[in-house]
């Protein structure tokens, strides 16, 4: 009792109060972002394009959110936190209402871009400053443990509201909607808070900003290997795989010159922090692929309800945050080597049995192979967190969640970008039409499993191999 009537005196403080009005901004936000995971069929109708073209609305967002991470400083710098946060919420509501009203694809993916940078204006720093908000002693103020659950309350919250749209009103935009109230609602909280945080004096190399759009360019190159619509793609696609190359390998070869890099890479070579980093990117790849190809396959390829495929996702999400959060005191003993690969075969086994029986599967089936799939995906992010520790500068500290974070998003897009070709190319060499369209087989979706289920292979081998702790940035950092 008396641990409560302290949890709710410390609710009732001020910097809780600003803490809650952040948390249920950034809620709003990734709900937004969610939110076209489960109509991406729906969409694809109502567009009639080439379906990797059509996945651009799931994965763009992702790849400019990745782009934004290094700038996350440079807002605060310019802006007080209250402003920062209003401004954010103005771009991200501006570009919502454009997808509500899109009739294009072309609109829906300006209106995915304006959502994402108003979102991604606040998420690079949202965990540091609901730490630097909170106080020392409280129990949520390491922030970077529950930031997973403010993901997983967000991706459900996104899978109910448009669940319920179709089922109640057979239409997503009234999801939309509720986003757009949310983020009202939100705003006119955030008139009512003032937040006084003196941001640390940060610089920024503009010029490899640029540079790493590059990866941008890669993405582009990647959709114009599909076939549908792509009379152009036959100098196109070079065009902007070449103009990629170059531009990443100008971006890392600047990272190693310049005096104040975007991503201090010198510093953070590191084998036990950069396989940490691999691993986490794969586990968010892993779920991401799950909410958008594998709505996809149950939608198109089993033809289940869109209302039921988001609740039969839920069960994954939950799971994940039971096992990250509910297994540490159990594997405390257990080594940090033993449980990554603990988590990567638990993953490996899931992916492989998706792979193997997507012919035979119903939606209970696949809800369990999602369950198992993300007890992996929660043991991972578990894992990962720890080894993020690093006793080095602040600084440091600083750059490696940021290029952790970044890094997470860059892999999780091209991943998806990767899975979604290979779904169309398949699935057109065997039906002889593009998606959508009544699928006359489920091989595009085998396919895609089989990709990601040898990434899972490939995770796997690379916590065999790197088992131990080699430190490369004390030979070259002087």
């Amino acid at each position: 009792m008396k641990e409560l009537q302290r949890l709710r005196s410390q609710l009732s403080s001020a910097d809780y109060h600003h803490v809650t009005v952040l948390i249920l901004g950034m809620l709003t936000m990734l709900v937004g972002e969610f939110s076209t995971a489960l109509p991406i069929a729906e969409i694809l109708r109502n567009f009639n394009n080439g379906g990797t073209t059509v996945q651009l609305v799931n994965i763009l967002p992702l790849a400019i959110l990745a782009l934004m991470y290094p700038l996350g400083p440079v807002w605060l710098q310019k802006r007080t936190v209250t402003t920062l946060f209003r401004d954010s919420l103005k771009v991200f509501i501006i570009g919502t209402v454009i997808i509500g009203l899109a009739y294009t694809l072309p609109l829906m993916l300006v209106g995915r871009i304006i959502q994402a940078v108003g979102c991604g204006m606040m998420l690079p720093m949202f965990a540091t400053l609901i730490s630097a908000l909170l106080p020392e002693d409280s129990r949520f103020s390491d922030f970077n443990q529950l930031e997973d659950i403010i993901t997983g309350v967000a991706t459900i919250t996104a899978l109910l509201l448009t669940g319920m749209s179709f089922l109640i009103l057979h239409a997503w935009q009234w999801a939309n909607l509720l986003v757009i109230l949310g983020s009202l609602i939100v705003y006119g909280m955030a008139n009512e808070i003032e937040i006084d945080l003196e941001a640390q004096k940060y610089s920024i190399e503009w010029v490899n900003f640029g540079l790493s759009g590059g990866f941008l360019l890669l993405i582009g190159g990647m959709v114009l290997l599909t076939k549908t619509g792509l009379a152009l793609a036959s100098w196109w696609r070079w065009f902007f795989l070449l103009s990629a190359l170059i531009c990443l390998a100008l971006y890392v070869r600047r990272e190693w010159q310049v005096k104040n890099p975007l991503i201090d890479f010198r510093g953070l070579l590191d084998v036990r922090y950069l396989r940490a980093v691999l691993l986490q990117g794969i586990g968010g790849a892993s779920f991401a692929s799950l909410l958008v190809i594998g709505v996809l396959y149950l939608r198109q390829g089993l033809h289940y309800a869109t209302w039921a495929i988001g609740v039969s996702l839920i069960p994954g999400i939950v799971v994940r945050l039971l096992v990250h959060h509910g297994t540490i005191p159990l594997l405390k003993n257990v080594s940090t080597i033993k449980r990554i690969r603990m988590a990567t075969g638990i993953m490996m086994l899931g992916w492989g049995c998706l792979t193997i029986f997507s012919t035979y599967l119903n939606l209970l089936l696949f809800v369990i192979l999602t369950m198992l799939i993300e007890a992996g995906h929660g043991l991972l992010i578990q894992v990962g967190k720890q080894l993020n520790q690093r006793p080095q500068s602040r600084r440091l500290i600083n750059m490696a969640d940021i290029f952790a974070g970044q890094f997470k998003l860059m892999a999780t897009s091209l991943i998806l970008t990767v899975l979604s070709v290979v779904l169309q190319n398949v699935t057109e060499s065997w039906s002889f039409s593009g998606l959508p369209g009544q699928l006359s087989s489920l091989a595009g979706y085998r396919a895609a499993f089989l990709v990601f289920f040898i990434i899972t292979i490939l995770s796997w081998l690379v916590t065999m191999i790197a088992g131990r702790n080699y430190n490369l940035s004390k030979h070259i950092v002087k």
